[in-house]
This record gives structure tokens, C-alpha cells and sequence, in this order.
């Protein structure tokens, strides 16, 4: 597809064998819980950076774009659009396909997700998203949507996904998220999705660097995360359990030897 430009002017051992072994597969398959952040609690309003939404347990912060930021200010980030209201969209090319409440991001914001819970981190699994153009544009592959995630390492991962292409009447269409084994693997303690669009040297750009000027703009729905507890509560409930198990087989062995 052929990249397109919006114009713009610019343990210790305490149980033996046994124990260690529960405590290594414990760590390789920590329990996850599985959330989907649809938006649907939240009331359909707009939101400035710096705000705050909550649903399913998350947090989502919304983030100034870097322009904007640079500046201190402070502007409409997030929208909590309802689909089945034909005057949501009355000044923004909304995108087609989006099924109740859905989050748009406006003007080169960002939104970020994290867990105020006690937890090791969030695994991600999938998403819906959109590109936002900032008025009807014609066909065209404006940009990618940016994700960069910190792991429970301290690392920064990221990952860069083409958006959907648009229908019939020109109207960029919701897709599903194809996120590669390596990005769903890792552990995040928070992850930034942002968008940008190509710009003159054919590089997708949302920077103070090089500022996208309000074009980055995308819509979310549908997040699937997996709660990742902290390790010391599945090491405590493995421990319980192989406490548990050891009563047992020394209760049998005690009743044998009568």
C-alpha cells in the first residue's frame, strides 16, 4: 500500500525438590486474569490531557501531544465517542464499524494504560483501532499506530501497526490489532499507543522533532489485557498449596504405619 500524505504547512530450599519445582513452574506460568476495556462504563464526553479514565481495573492516562507538551499546554486529548449517535461525529471524520462506546484520541495525544493493583504487570492481547483523520481524506495509507510498552524489566518494547483501510464511502474502517508472540509475551507495567503520520522523508513521525500538527489522531476499543499478579502472591499461594499436599501425604503415611 502506498504511503499518503496529509498536507499540511508543516524461595530458599524449605521443601526440597519438590517445592523448587513448583516455585519454577509458578514463575513460568504466572495466572493471568482477563479484562477487555470496552468503555462502555464511561459517559460519552470529551477529556483534556492530564486526565485520568478508569474501567475494568486500568487506568488510562491521557497524554498532551509532544508539541503541545513542550508548550505546557493543555487541550482535548480523549473523546469517549458513542457509535449509535449520529451527532458524535458532526465535526471529526469518525471511522465506520465501531460498535457502542469507543475511545478516540485527538490532536497527536496519546493514551496510557497501567494497573494501580497489586500486580507484576498486564500482558496485552488484542485491540480494535482506527485512523482519525482530522477532516474526509481520499484513499490512502496515512500513518501507523505506535505502541511502547515498559516491561517488568525496565525495558521499553514497541511496536508499529498499519491501520485499516477505508470503506466505500471513504470512511477509514475499524480492524483488529495483529500483535506479534514476542510484543504479547512481555509483561508491561504500562503501555503508551499513539499514532503518526509520514511525513516528507517517508517517516512516520509524531515528535517535537518533527510534529505531526494535530494529524495523529486514532481510535481504540475492545483492549484486551491479562492481569499479571505480583510473584509474591502466586509464590505464597504455590507454598499453601505444597503445605497443603505434604499434610496430606503425611497424614496417609501415619495411617499406613498403624
Amino acid at each position: 500500500m502506498n504511503r499518503t500524505r496529509i498536507h499540511t504547512t508543516h524461595l530458599p530450599r524449605l521443601l526440597g525438590a519438590t517445592m523448587s519445582g513448583l516455585v519454577a513452574a509458578l514463575f513460568c506460568a504466572a495466572p493471568a486474569f482477563a479484562d477487555v476495556v470496552n468503555f462502555e462504563s464511561l459517559a460519552p464526553q470529551a477529556q483534556t490531557s492530564g486526565v485520568t479514565l478508569s474501567e475494568a481495573g486500568y487506568s488510562m492516562l491521557l497524554v498532551e501531544g509532544p508539541l503541545g507538551a513542550e508548550y505546557g499546554a493543555v487541550s482535548g486529548t480523549g473523546t469517549i465517542i458513542d457509535s449509535t449517535n449520529p451527532f458524535s461525529c458532526d465535526i471529526i471524520a469518525c471511522p465506520a464499524g465501531g460498535t457502542g462506546n469507543y475511545l478516540m484520541v485527538t490532536n497527536d495525544g496519546a493514551v496510557q494504560f497501567s494497573h494501580p493493583g497489586q500486580l507484576s504487570g498486564f500482558t496485552v492481547t488484542g485491540f480494535d483501532f482506527a485512523f482519525v483523520p482530522p477532516a474526509p481524506v481520499a484513499p490512502g495509507n496515512y500513518g501507523q499506530l505506535h505502541l511502547a510498552g515498559v516491561n517488568w524489566q525496565g525495558q521499553t518494547i514497541t511496536a508499529n501497526i498499519d491501520f485499516s483501510g477505508q470503506n466505500d464511502n471513504g470512511m477509514f474502517l475499524f480492524g483488529a490489532a495483529s500483535l506479534d508472540a514476542a510484543f504479547r509475551a512481555n509483561v508491561f507495567s504500562s503501555l503508551t499507543i499513539s499514532a503518526c503520520i509520514w511525513d516528507a522523508n517517508d517517516e512516520c513521525s509524531n515528535s517535537l522533532a518533527s510534529p505531526a500538527f494535530n494529524q495523529a489522531q486514532f481510535a481504540l476499543d475492545n483492549v484486551a489485557l491479562n492481569a499479571v499478579p505480583e510473584p509474591t502472591s502466586f509464590l505464597l499461594a504455590g507454598l499453601g498449596l505444597a503445605a497443603l499436599g505434604l499434610s496430606r501425604r503425611r497424614k496417609a503415611a501415619v495411617s499406613t504405619s498403624i
